[in-house]
């Protein structure tokens, strides 16, 4: 009798259909990979027109026509479309407030646009340099000469009328001139008050022009330079009335001339004219009219 067969090998074919079942299966979830993948793609797309429209819409609800800025929302709609993973099952959520984000972030945009105009107009410390605080010199200086010259006609009227020699002309005169720096000190007071009031207003307009560019409204006209034709009006009113408002703050005659006589005459040297307090005062002591300088102009602080 003989002995029985050996089972046949069938391993290489089991094997061979395990592999073919694995790269099937493995085929299957590739093909549901790049479909789900595709259905992803089209869950942005979807998201992202979705997002447009929401966008425009709330534009339209502030009032405003959103394709005068379609270029800008749809660059920041793509920027947000772009964060978004492949494999974000919820593309949508990105887009949440898209709106009021894009609103904002163009009305920050603008806001900055003018102020930066703005600092090209008004530049740090341009009030200061705009009205310098020299500006008012020939102003003041002009006022102290002619307040000068009509305190020393009064000493020369008192020599013109023979109540003081050369010597108490040049003593009174002294005097006045120890009082230039007083003088020049109370000018220099309303100079620089006049001045710094219009630095104030100048600032002030450039304070308001800065105020209404951070709180500008998207799409509301905002013209920067009318506030550099205001303040170059606020100027050029200041320049051309400056030398008025000074004399008209100044006091009267600022040097003290009601002490001249007397200071003159205590000055002459001895044996000179006396010190004749009538003449001083105005009085006529002679008879002889012809003496007296009718031509001169009354001024109301002479001693005379």
């Amino acid at each position: 009798m003989s002995g029985s067969s050996p089972p046949p090998d069938n391993s290489m074919q089991v094997e061979m259909m395990r592999e073919k079942a694995a790269a099937e299966e493995r085929q299957r979830q590739d093909d549901l990979a790049a479909q789900h993948k595709t259905e992803l793609a089209g869950l942005r797309t979807s998201a992202r027109g979705t997002a447009g429209n929401t966008v425009r819409n709330y534009f339209s609800e502030q009032g405003i026509d959103p394709d005068r800025y379609g270029g800008s929302i749809d660059t920041q709609l793509n920027a947000m479309l772009g964060g978004i993973s492949p494999t974000d099952e919820n593309p949508g959520a990105a887009f949440t407030g898209a709106g009021q984000s894009i609103y904002d972030t163009l009305q920050t945009g603008e806001r900055s646009k003018y102020g930066n105009q703005l600092n090209q107009i008004f530049a740090p410390e341009w009030e200061m340099r705009r009205v310098p605080m020299n500006m008012d010199d020939p102003y003041l200086a002009g006022v102290e000469s002619e307040q000068y010259a009509t305190a020393d006609d009064i000493i020369k009227h008192l020599v013109d009328r023979g109540v003081l020699t050369s010597g108490g002309y040049a003593a009174a005169q002294k005097d006045l001139e120890g009082q230039r720096a007083g003088v020049r000190s109370r000018l220099n007071e309303i100079g620089t008050g006049l001045l710094t009031k219009e630095q104030q207003s100048l600032r002030d307009i450039s304070n308001r022009a800065r105020q209404s560019a951070s709180t500008a409204q998207l799409g509301s006209s905002f013209d920067p330079y009318s506030y550099q034709g205001e303040a170059d009006q606020s100027f050029n009113d200041f320049i051309a009335g400056l030398g008025s408002s000074i004399r008209g703050q100044v006091p009267g005659q600022l040097f003290n001339t009601a002490g001249l006589a007397a200071i003159g005459g205590a000055g002459q040297p001895l044996g000179n004219t006396a010190f004749n307090p009538a003449a001083a005062s105005g009085t006529d002591t002679t008879d002889d009219t012809s003496t007296q300088d009718n031509n001169r102009p009354t001024n109301p602080n002479s001693i005379f």
